[in-house]
């Protein structure tokens, strides 16, 4: 005889549905995840040409107030107030180099990274060629902002 749960369910049954249960939850938040990506995708892809464009409007929106990036042609650590100032010093254009990650940090939060080839300067500076960029996307306000932002530079020959 099988043993059974108080509503008379075998116990394998359980142990089965519960898998299942388990399963379909893993699933049906993978597949959120890809509107999630998706969603950051498009913020960070409006951040680059706000960038681009110098356009400060735009630029603010997408970045926390708490905003950090740390690159090897900045200064130093600069917050959305240094990056906006210096934005007349910034030429900039971005070709990202294979495929854009993006990992969920939480329901909330993800990182989001890939090598690139810049081309532009800052203060008359030239920008390194090839680099890898990571940054941290949070949602707020029911929309998607950068929170940090961070620019390694490689070797010439790096992949």
């Amino acid at each position: 005889m099988t043993e059974g749960n108080a509503a008379g369910m075998p116990i394998w049954a359980a142990i089965l549905l519960t898998l299942f249960l388990g399963a379909a939850g893993a699933l049906a938040a993978r597949a959120g995840d890809a509107e999630i990506i998706e969603a950051v995708n498009k913020a960070a892809a409006s951040l680059d040409q706000a960038f681009e464009k110098d356009d400060v409007a735009a630029a603010k929106a997408l970045m926390t107030p708490d905003h950090v990036a740390v690159t090897p042609y900045y200064d130093g650590p600069q917050s959305v107030a240094d990056q906006i100032a210096s934005l007349p010093d910034f030429e900039y254009e971005q070709s990202v180099l294979g495929d854009v990650s993006v990992k969920m940090l939480g329901s909330d939060a993800a990182l989001r990274s890939f090598s690139a080839e810049l081309n532009g300067s800052f203060k008359g500076r030239a920008l390194p060629r090839r680099v890898f960029v990571s940054a941290v996307w949070v949602k707020r306000d029911g929309t998607w902002a950068e929170k940090f932002y961070q620019v390694t530079a490689l070797p010439a020959e790096a992949p």
